[in-house]
């Protein structure tokens, strides 16, 4: 049958405007950049977390995992997908995203289960280092602490940084007891290669030798802190 020349003509730009709208369509390594853009923005606007400002000017890195998800009875586990940017020690600007994973058992007093925006402030650069090269289990490679929420804590304010690793966390849901030891944060290789379009080693990402400019927002957002 043919078709009146309008509707042809619809067809045809509808034919070669699809592949455009396909490949334009964000990789799951840029949506999980672009949501940890998001958990920055919403930590900086929330006054329960107006002291986080001072751990992100002090860290050497800062992990953002968007949608942590921790669950179980007594005895459970924690898994997640997220980023970790460090800092120049020279200029201060931040990095673009090494793709990392959040995971670990969990033991203790744990009953229901939750979803939570996380926010990580690493405070040496050779606990950053050690996560670069092989990973970071923290209370063993680390010390860690749950960071403070609320109180009087502001932007130069000074503060002692007792721990290596501070875990700030947005909850929804319900889960009694948050308990870190025993979690491993460990770069996420293939998410790597795949965003930076070859294989990659985390420190040629934190030193600048591969690039990706859809990551400035997130970097723009840590640097407003």
């Amino acid at each position: 049958m043919k078709l009146p020349p309008f509707l042809a003509g619809t067809l045809l730009v509808l034919g070669l405007l699809m592949p455009l709208a396909l490949h334009a369509q964000p990789s799951e390594q840029q949506r999980l950049v672009d949501r940890a853009r998001v958990v920055v923005d919403d930590f900086r606007g929330d006054p329960n977390f107006r002291h986080v400002a001072v751990y992100v000017q002090n860290a050497y890195g800062v992990v953002v995992v968007p949608n942590l998800v921790e669950g179980g009875f007594i005895i459970g586990g924690r898994y997640g997908v997220g980023v970790l940017l460090a800092r120049d020690p020279q200029t201060g600007a931040w990095s673009d995203p090494v793709f990392v994973t959040l995971a670990g058992a969990t033991v203790g007093l744990q009953i229901g289960g939750k979803a939570s925006d996380m926010l990580i402030t690493i405070m040496n650069e050779a606990a950053v280092n050690k996560l670069l090269e092989q990973g970071l289990k923290l209370g063993a490679d680390a010390s860690a602490a749950v960071g403070p929420v609320g109180g009087s804590i502001g932007a130069g304010t000074t503060v002692n940084f007792g721990e290596d690793v501070y875990v700030f966390s947005r909850n929804v849901g319900l889960f009694a007891g948050l308990t870190l030891d025993g979690t491993a944060i460990v770069p996420k290789s293939d998410w790597n290669t795949a965003y930076y379009g070859r294989k990659v080693r985390p420190k040629e990402i934190i030193a600048g030798k591969v690039a990706n400019p859809a990551a400035a927002p997130l970097r723009e957002a840590l640097a407003a802190f």
